[in-house]
Parts: structure tokens; sequence; C-alpha cells
């Protein structure tokens, strides 16, 4: 089933009612999405910047050095002000056979830094919204960029819309499995915006709310492992619709990674194509008392990303311990998130994994800690300052 919640998303994060939730269109950019044998090339300036702890190299993206597109909308500091809207064209391809129902425009939103430096490269952050409204990446997702909320406006966002076509409307193509949309989602949209702006290839996070936290699930283990330097040959394990289909490299965005997730409540689908392609981080945020998205089904996620991380023990036996920056956050104060401890040293540094278990807020979006908390999991996963 799809994963229901309010329509409306945005108004119970801004605080307002929003009038028809829906987005303008005002800052339009539309470009060609890029071959699907795509591969980043060099770039001026520093190449890879070694990190003094472990954690994985800067890796900058084509986009570095080349200036915002001519439409980019400004942004306002602790504003919604500055996502300037993008599509790139599914063909229906799938990891599977083709799905020609699914193909057409995909709409998407990339907010920069008011101070934006196209030399600089900035984390970047996907971001899900709920079940509902249509063409409401700008409007419905997280304000990630509000720091009187907890936020930072030192990354680069992307509201990522829900599909316009019917494969499970109104939300996340989440039921599909490998027959999904959003495999070739991922890759055409991070082509685009890997080539428009100076990201970091090496920290390429996915977060969202309900069917948003389905899509962080979904793309947290598809494209899991490290993002690879031009030239590098993706390395196994392959997932088994890749492996049915003989590849020697996972079919969409070989060459990119996703570092991490970051989901309010969500689900893991059943049918998620398995083995992960690799190693990610991920924070969950889910309410016992969800009676929309059950939390095992997010519990089942961070079992099976233990396992693809090489960890011990799962959600109830641990190895864990309260995650220190939740006892700031209001909300997940009182060891309400636990650190999963039984990883390898290297991999808990680059790939950390943490549960919060709140209780009494059912299927909310629970935004007031979120926003805090998973810019707190961000920062613990880039490069040391300098």
């Amino acid at each position: 089933m799809k994963s229901p919640h309010l329509g409306c998303f945005g108004a119970t994060l801004l605080g307002v009612v929003l009038s028809g939730c829906s987005a303008d269109n005002a800052g339009n950019v539309t470009l060609p999405p890029p071959p699907s044998n795509f591969m980043p090339a060099s770039v001026g300036g520093p190449s890879v910047i070694p990190s003094e702890d472990g954690s994985l190299a800067l890796l900058p993206s084509t986009g570095c050095g080349k200036e915002l597109p001519p439409n980019q909308v400004s942004s306002i500091p602790g504003s919604r002000t500055g996502y300037t809207e993008f599509h790139v064209t599914e063909t229906g391809a799938t990891l599977v056979a083709d799905v020609p129902s699914d193909a057409g425009a995909r709409q998407f939103f990339v907010r920069v830094p008011y101070d934006y430096d196209n030399t600089k490269p900035y984390r970047v952050v996907y971001i899900g919204q709920g079940c509902g409204a249509q063409h409401a990446g700008k409007t419905n997702t997280y304000p990630f960029f509000n720091e009187a909320q907890g936020g930072s406006e030192q990354a680069i966002y992307v509201g990522v819309s829900v599909p316009d076509n019917a494969a499970n409307p109104g939300c996340y193509d989440n039921q599909s499995g490998a027959a999904s949309q959003e495999w070739q989602a991922f890759e055409l949209i991070h082509g685009l915006v890997e080539s428009t702006y100076c990201v970091d290839n090496n920290r390429i996070y996915v977060s969202g709310y309900s069917t948003g936290g389905w899509l962080s699930n979904m793309w947290g283990c598809y494209f899991g492992g490290a993002s690879l330097e031009p030239g590098q040959t993706p390395p196994a394990p392959l997932d088994q619709p890749d492996l049915d289909a003989g590849r020697a490299a996972r079919k969409f965005a070989p060459q990119w990674s996703i570092r991490g997730r970051a989901a309010v409540t969500g689900s893991l689908p059943t049918n998620q194509p398995v083995p992960c392609n690799g190693m990610s981080a991920g924070i969950w945020i889910h309410d016992v008392l969800d009676k929309s998205n059950l939390i095992q089904t997010n519990i089942n996620a961070l079992n099976l990303s233990l396992k693809t991380n090489g960890c011990e023990g799962n959600y109830a036996s641990g190895p864990k311990r309260p995650w220190a920056p939740a006892e700031n956050i209001p909300g997940l104060k009182g060891g309400i998130c636990q650190e999963y401890t039984g990883c390898p040293a290297e991999t808990a540094s680059k790939y950390p994994l943490v549960f919060c278990t709140t209780s009494g807020l059912g299927h909310g979006d629970q935004s007031s800690s979120a926003i805090p908390a998973f810019k707190a999991f961000f920062d613990s996963m880039d490069p040391p300052p300098g």
C-alpha cells in the first residue's frame, strides 16, 4: 500500500496554511538529462583533499567552477526562496523491463546557499516530500536551510517532487521493487545537479518524511557505497536484479553513491532489490504509535544496514549507546536515539547508524527534532574544517 499522510506537509513545517499547498513555477530552468553512460570528469582546483579522521575524501563534481544558471532564484537566509525548478525526462527504464507509462518529465527544485561559492564542494541533500500534493518538492519538504530551526544554509538542497504518473498515485514509486522508476530518477537528477552546481560527490544524502522516508531507504540501499574518481571500476556486490541481468556494475549511477539517509517514518519496501550495493550511513526517527507506517518496517531498514555495513547485532540487542548529539535536541533527549556500535571502526566513522524511537507522536513529521538531528548527523560525516 502507499504511505498515507497529511497532504499539506509544508503547512506543518512552516506553521502556516499554504494555499493549495502547491508550488509556483518562478525561476523555471529545464535542462536535458545526461546520457546514461555519463561519467564525471576532473575539475580544476583541489581534486581530492585527504581527511585526517579517515572519512571519505572530498570529491568535487563537474559543476565546480561553473556560474549559476541564469534563472537561478536568489536565496534569502531562513526562507524558502531560492528553490529553482528543473525537469529531467524519465524514459521508463527500470532494473528489469521498461515501463512506458512511467516515461515523462520529472520535477525537482534546487536551492543553493545565499553566499554560494562555485569553487566550494557542498554536501547535497535530496529531500523527499510526503504523499499528497503534486509539484510540491519546493514547498512540502523539510526546511533544512533554516538555521533558526537548527538547520544549515551551507548545503545544496534538492526538493524532489513525487511523480506525475499513476505508478503509486501521489507518492513516490515505492511499491514496484526492481521495476520502480526511482532508480533512473536518481541517476538523471543527480547527473544534472552535479554537472550544474559544485557538490561533493562523496557527501550525497537523501532524506524525507513518510513516502520520502521510503525513498530514502530505497536509494540508500541501491546506491550504497562510495562515489568513484574518474576511471575507477565500481566494486561488487551487485543486487539480485543486476546479477540476474548479467551486469558487471549496477545499471543506474554506478559512479555515484548515497553516503547516508535520514528519514522520519517511512518504510523499507518488502520488495527492495537486495543485497544493497554498498554501505551507507543512516538515521531513522520513528514513533512507536505510528499506524500509517509501522515502526517495524524501519527497524527492518536498520537491520539490513547493520548487515550491509558488516556490523554485529540488531535493533533490539545492539550493541548500542545513546547518540550524544541528541541530548541537545528537544524531543530526542534521554536515550531516545541510539547509535549502533558493533561496526568495524573505519566503517563506523564513515557510515554511522542511529535509530531514534519516539512515542506519542504517531505519524507526525517531528520537524522540530528532525531538522537539528539530521544536520548534526550530516555534520558528523563532513570533512574536517580548514
